[in-house]
């Protein structure tokens, strides 16, 4: 099904590790979807073929024609699917030819965000230029007042009994430049998070999990590698997943349009049974799922290539991530990402009972962690950020 991609997505791959990576993003998209999917690649039999084992010879031919039946029609719609993402596939890789159309309708790029990042990655940044760039920027007030107020920043100014601070440049002067480059990242990739994706609902908080781990993960193996420049690393990891929200945005867009204009052309056409087909159609996990495969790193760099920074390498480094053959053809940077991403997926699998151990050996034996790693990567907090409390 949905032959129509360039490069073949579907079925089981003999690597463990690049199974791994694919039920990743199955997971992203749906729980349920992502166990079905392993299931299937481990050749256990669904609950409807046991089921049929234990059904009586009569019950049995009737259960059989109603199957029957049900897979014509199954047939029919997919025959119809088919059609209606073919047309989406095109019209979605036209959409992302051009790069304006993905910076300006999907991931939409605040006029002061290369400034403020440029700003905040020098060391004589001060709080009255950044506080001049952020003017308008509500995502960055809220993130900031948001974060001063509550744990660890407020333990301290609790015992003081100087609890809420409303003021921005006050909040500001309290976390300090270096907390702030930390944590900006977070606030414009939360500002970018789409507030619905049905029927993928559980995406938006899944897609933020993993960037925010994987970030955090890069920025320490970014210092244990000793790079001149950890939180570069971390910004990195932050926004290397923009390319699937642009996707999931744009799919869902897309599908509307399409199935709307094919819906109003089986009316025309006097075509009762494609109309009633193409109306029953719903966004479709395994579509999802091999687009993202598919272009979600060239999307995730053609966003920040056109960011225009002249201080913070971002989109080079997602160059290199996107075009790699291999793990010896990575920048320091982007082999620091490829190490968290794939450490993140395995954790964030784990926790739901989605990847084995020796999966999990598989993936970190191809990005070169060793076992030493491991063990300090085990102990992050995927969760929050490592942020300096001021005295």
């Amino acid at each position: 099904m949905y032959d129509f991609f360039a490069v073949s997505t579907e079925g089981g791959s003999q690597d463990p590790a690049v199974r791994l990576e694919k039920r990743f993003i199955n997971y992203l998209i749906s729980f349920p979807f992502a166990r079905k999917s392993r299931d299937k690649a481990d050749g256990k039999e669904g609950e409807e073929q046991e089921q049929k084992r234990r059904l009586l010879q009569v019950e049995q031919i009737n259960h059989d024609e109603r199957q029957r039946l049900k897979q014509a029609r199954q047939r029919y719609l997919d025959r119809i699917s088919d059609e209606l993402h073919e047309s989406i596939y095109h019209r979605i890789l036209e959409r992302i030819d051009d790069a304006n159309y993905v910076r300006e309708r999907l991931i939409p790029l605040p006029e002061q965000l290369p400034e403020l990042l440029d700003i905040l990655s020098t060391k004589a940044a001060s709080m009255r230029r950044i506080e001049n760039v952020v003017q308008g920027l509500d995502w960055f007030h809220n993130g900031v007042l948001k974060t001063v107020n509550q744990p660890p920043f407020i333990d301290k100014r609790r015992k003081q009994k100087q609890v809420k601070v409303e003021s921005l440049r006050t909040a500001m002067s309290f976390m300090g430049p270096e907390n702030l480059r930390i944590l900006t990242p977070a606030y414009i990739m939360q500002y970018w998070l789409p507030p619905s994706t049905h029927p993928f609902t559980l995406f938006r908080r899944k897609v933020w999990d993993h960037s925010l781990g994987t970030a955090i993960l890069a920025h320490e193996i970014a210092t244990q590698e000793g790079l001149r420049d950890p939180v570069l690393a971390y910004t990195i990891g932050m926004f290397h997943e923009l390319g699937k929200i642009a996707l999931t945005k744009l799919y869902l867009r897309v599908f509307d349009d399409v199935q709307r204009e094919m819906a109003m052309k089986s009316i025309k056409d006097s075509t009762p049974d494609k109309h009633n087909a193409l109306v029953e159609l719903k966004p479709d996990e395994r579509f999802l799922r091999n687009l993202m495969l598919e272009q979600d790193k060239r999307v995730s760099y053609l966003v920040a290539e056109g960011w225009g920074l002249q201080r913070v390498p971002i989109s080079q480094q997602l160059l290199s991530f996107t075009q790699a053959k291999s793990r010896d053809d990575y920048t320091d940077y982007a082999a620091v990402l490829a190490q968290a991403n794939a450490f993140c997926e395995y954790r964030l699998l784990r926790e739901v009972d989605l990847a084995s151990v020796e999966e999990g050996l598989h993936l970190l034996k191809k990005h070169n962690i060793d076992a030493e790693r491991v063990k300090i990567l085990n102990n992050v907090n995927l969760k929050r950020p490592k942020v300096i409390v001021p005295e």
